[in-house]
């Protein structure tokens, strides 16, 4: 079989990719080992209940998710967060403490909510106050971790109270090995630009909102991206329930893509839209140097597990969920109250839907210990932190085995280097969430880039932008 491009993982980044190339005249082929395209964005309807195996939102100040939702034809399904959810809150010390307004992530544009704040001693409100004094550091250059530069900014108390329970659940890695320049490259900025990080904020903050709140998400789901993407393939087009074995060099200026069940596609080009240890094994014969670095980025596990109670039957519940420090040496990362974050998540009000998170980089061994039991930890939990005593009239438990991937302090650099390798082979290239960010606005955009440079390998022009029309191609 002979195609122009093959892409391998019908994750977003491929379906992505294979959507760009095809409007560009393209033929493509995108291979998936499993029976559905997603990845880790999938949806469950069950019974009036919206479930999120995976994210259930996006950062909406960043565009790719909206323009893509616009190219799909659902720029009308993109809902904010309930106007009358109130905010997000900490655990700390036996209860829950508003998170300050106006934070932008970790670092506040407001100087009134912080200093009214319960979550910060007034030793720690003065260190994160010191920021407005202190120099900006070299040149923002060199990577550090975020350990380093939050402690170096804003303190202790912040990183451990507030900056370490908000990215927790976003990136696996420590603080003491996140890397800041890979993960948050925007406060990276913000020094080299404004020097002082709250004075960046409060800048950032008279800028003129969209209309949404910092982050949204679908009517009907985060999978509708998935089957609006999909629905634009022809059967022809795809592969699903079969992994790809190896991709070589075929002998003719293209590559050898060679299933598990033995067929051979020859292919101009060959997008790898694949988790960093797929990629590293497809890499290890045809380029042994990238295939080492890919393999370097780490994977952890992590575990979602969603809760429907009635709403009866639960304590007086506030804002749109909690997180929770390591520092509590609790086992649970975060719990978001859906149907109170969100429009349409129960099939009434006598319900109530709650995400509890495990796993990650604190607890691996719960995070791999399977269904049962990292939904019975969940409950548990529950009742310790916030006193729900009641049992769930049902429970969905999504388990990530590699999750996510950690950007450890020297990334970028990595990053650079595998770009650099793979740039000696054409129509060759990569995307998904190994490299250049986790979020759905990144993964995104990463498959807009391979599908771009390969495109310019085989057309010898890069793939066009595809018509904001409506549904698939």
């Amino acid at each position: 079989m002979r195609v122009d491009a093959v892409i391998v993982g019908g994750g977003i980044s491929g379906l992505v990719a294979a959507r760009r190339l095809k409007s560009a005249g393209v033929g493509v082929l995108l291979i998936e080992k499993s029976n559905r395209f997603g990845g880790v964005v999938v949806t469950d309807h069950d019974d009036g209940f919206l479930v999120e195996g995976g994210p259930d939102s996006f950062v909406a100040g960043k565009a790719h998710v909206l323009e893509l939702a616009g190219e799909l034809g659902l720029a009308d399904e993109v809902i904010p967060v309930r106007p009358d959810a109130g905010g997000a809150y900490v655990w700390w010390q036996g209860r829950l403490h508003p998170l300050p307004g106006g934070f932008l992530l970790m670092v506040p544009s407001q100087l009134g909510p912080l200093l009214g704040s319960s979550l910060l001693s007034w030793r720690g409100k003065a260190r994160v106050l010191a920021d407005l004094v202190l120099p900006r550091h070299g040149t923002g250059g060199d990577d550090e971790s975020l350990e380093s530069f939050v402690t170096r900014r804003l303190g202790r108390e912040a990183l451990d109270r507030i900056a370490e329970p908000l990215v927790a659940g976003i990136h696996a890695a420590e603080p003491a090995t996140m890397s800041v320049r890979a993960s948050f490259p925007r406060f990276v900025e913000m020094e080299r630009k404004h020097r002082s990080l709250i004075l960046a904020a409060r800048a950032a903050s008279r800028v003129a909102a969209s209309g949404l709140s910092h982050f949204a998400s679908l009517r009907n789901g985060m999978g509708r991206l998935i089957t609006a993407l999909s629905d634009g393939l022809e059967p022809e087009e795809v592969r699903t329930g079969v992994a790809v074995d190896s991709v070589a060099e075929d002998g003719e200026g293209g590559y050898r893509v060679i299933t598990a069940d033995g067929n051979q596609i020859k292919a101009r080009a060959v997008i790898l839209a694949t988790p960093s240890r797929v990629t590293s094994g497809l890499l290890s014969d045809l380029e042994p140097e990238a295939g080492r670095l890919v393999g370097g980025i780490e994977q952890v596990a992590t575990a979602a597990v969603t809760l429907a109670y009635r709403t009866g039957d639960l304590p007086p519940l506030s804002g749109t969920g909690f997180v929770v420090p390591a520092a509590a040496r609790r086992r649970v990362i975060g719990v978001s109250y859906l149907s109170m974050k969100w429009e349409r998540r129960v099939p009434d009000p006598s319900f109530t839907l709650l995400r509890v998170f495990v796993g990650g980089p604190r607890d691996q061994d719960l995070a791999r210990a399977g269904e049962d039991r990292v939904r019975a930890v969940a409950i548990e939990e529950l009742e310790a932190l916030v006193g729900i005593d009641a049992r769930p009239v049902r429970s969905w438990a999504h388990v990530w085995e590699e999750g996510l991937h950690k950007y450890t302090v020297g990334h970028v650099e990595r990053s650079a280097r595998i770009e650099s390798v793979l740039a000696a082979r054409p129509g060759l290239a990569l995307a998904g969430a190994a490299l250049y960010g986790v979020g759905l606005n990144e993964c995104i955009a990463s498959g807009r880039r391979a599908a771009e440079s390969v495109s310019a390998s085989v057309l010898g022009s890069p793939a066009a932008t595809p018509s904001a029309s409506g549904g698939g191609d």
